[in-house]
């Protein structure tokens, strides 16, 4: 039997609490969207899975990166969990005009299966305020999922930034 769920994503700037901005780029790059970050700083992103799932592992860019579980009462009576992971923009080089950098995530759930989200950013100098807050304040990323029976994939059937 095929299993839907969402996976919601949050990115939040881990010394103020403020979420990442976004901006609409069109088809100028490989994806409409970007997210914009700054060099050496530290960020939390968090996934929300709906109905709730276990993340047992989780690859970004390529690499092992820690995850924990966040514990709140409200997870259980909505029926969603949500787990936070870290992430640093040390030693990241900057994007240059018109280029682009993917964060690549790869989640392995506690059913066997995987899901990959990129999500295209822009990483700007530390202390670059005008242009990283260009956009709209990234609330989050909803994702409409599909496991169909006898994969060991997650389809993305619908991206939405809001």
């Amino acid at each position: 039997m095929d299993t839907n769920f969402k996976l919601s994503v949050r990115i939040i700037e881990r010394d103020s609490g403020k979420a990442v901005f976004y901006k609409h780029d069109g088809q100028r790059f490989e994806q409409t969207h970007t997210v914009k970050m700054n060099a050496d700083k530290e960020y939390d992103i968090m996934f929300t899975l709906n109905p709730a799932m276990g993340i047992e592992k989780l690859l970004l860019n390529g690499e092992a990166n820690k995850i924990d579980r966040c514990h709140d009462n409200n997870d259980e009576y909505e029926d969603t969990r949500t787990y936070v992971t870290h992430y640093e923009t040390v030693s990241v080089d900057v994007c240059r005009r018109g280029k682009r950098r993917e964060l690549l995530f790869v989640l392995d759930l506690d059913n066997g299966v995987y899901l990959k989200l990129s999500v295209q950013c822009k990483v700007y100098k530390l202390g670059e305020t005008t242009h990283c807050s260009w956009g709209q304040q990234l609330a989050g990323i909803e994702l409409d999922c599909k496991i169909e029976e006898g994969q060991n994939y997650v389809q993305i059937l619908h991206e939405k930034y809001f």
